[in-house]
Formats: C-alpha cells, sequence, structure tokens
C-alpha cells in the first residue's frame, strides 16, 4: 500500500548555453553565409540578367499601359466632376469676381453685351437664339457617364 508515486520524476532542465560558445557559433553562421553569399554571387547576377532580359520588355510595356490607363481615368472623373459642378463654379466665380472688383466685374458685363450686339448685328439674330433650348432653359445637357465607358476603350 504505501510506496513510490505512479510517476516518475522528470529530468533536470538543460543547463543554459555559454554565451562564448553562442557568439562563436553566431558568428561562424554568419561568415558562412557571407562566404556562400560571395560565392554564388556571379551565379545568382547571371540568373537575374536573364531575367530582366526575358521579362524588362514585357514590364516597360506594361508600366506604359497602366500610366496610360491611369491617365485616362483621371481626365475621365475630371471631366465628370466638371459636367457636374461647372455651372455651379461659373457662378461663384462671378460672384467672387463681384465682391473683390465690381468695377472689373461692370467692365467684363458691358464687354459681354458689346459681343452680344456684335453677334446680333453679324449673324442676324440675338445670340440666346443660337443657343439651344435645352441649355436656355438651363435644364443641362444629357447626362453622360464617362466612367461606364472607360473600359470600352482600350490603351495601348
Amino acid at each position: 500500500m504505501g510506496g513510490s508515486p505512479s510517476s516518475p520524476t522528470p529530468p533536470p532542465p538543460p543547463p543554459p548555453p555559454n554565451p562564448v560558445e553562442a557568439g562563436k557559433a553566431n558568428d561562424l553562421y554568419y561568415r558562412s553565409s557571407l562566404e556562400t553569399y560571395i560565392q554564388t554571387q556571379p551565379e545568382i547576377a547571371k540568373l537575374e540578367s536573364n531575367i530582366r532580359e526575358k521579362y524588362a520588355p514585357r514590364q516597360r510595356e506594361l508600366d506604359r499601359r497602366m500610366a496610360a490607363l491611369d491617365l485616362q481615368r483621371a481626365s475621365q472623373s475630371q471631366l465628370q466632376v466638371e459636367r457636374e459642378l461647372g455651372p455651379q463654379r461659373s457662378i461663384e466665380q462671378m460672384k467672387r469676381q463681384f465682391e473683390m472688383s465690381p468695377n472689373a466685374f461692370a467692365t467684363q458685363q458691358a464687354l459681354g453685351q458689346q459681343a452680344a450686339l456684335q453677334f446680333a448685328r453679324l449673324y442676324g439674330q440675338a445670340p440666346m437664339g443660337a443657343v439651344p433650348t435645352e441649355v436656355q432653359q438651363g435644364t443641362g445637357s444629357i447626362p453622360f457617364d464617362y466612367l461606364a465607358v472607360a473600359g470600352k476603350n482600350r490603351v495601348g
């Protein structure tokens, strides 16, 4: 009934590593890694050169295409924003011009009236007669989604 415990005692943990020996092992590993790198460097350089010769033209072509597509998307989004916000910007610009310099605003207005009179004399009709009715009434033009056709136009 009395006796030893059923599980044996675990072995003692290993002693901690010697810092001097660990440092020497790390130094040896570092030196051997550098030597291996120096020995294989010509082969790696040759392989890298072959890969560049093979893929560099294609990479440049892809870079050109991506740059062209980026430029196209940027210009299309700018056109979309200008179409949506253009009239509001024009009115705000005129208001700012009047607030900053009423004399310049009056001069511009007079020049516009003079141009309208000259247009009427030259073409025999008022300038607004030459403007399409949907623009005259301020309904704006038909909305156009520039980004919807972006995928249809291929670049390159």
